[in-house]
């Protein structure tokens, strides 16, 4: 009986998610927000790919 309680849990979890992420993919970006870019001036991570997008096209 266990069992089943935790495959219904695992697949209430499951649904909630696949709903909020539909949700969220139907909101309408805020006005101001709608090209946003990374401003990589301040970020120190060296493995960060849009910091290294940005020194190639510097070059």
């Amino acid at each position: 009986m266990a069992l089943v309680y935790g495959i219904l849990f695992l697949g209430a979890l499951v649904g909630i998610y696949i709903f909020l992420y539909i949700q969220n993919k139907k909101t309408p970006v805020p006005k101001g927000c709608e090209n946003l870019k990374a401003d990589c001036e301040g970020c120190k991570i060296t493995s960060c790919s849009l910091r290294d997008k940005k020194l190639k096209e510097e070059k």
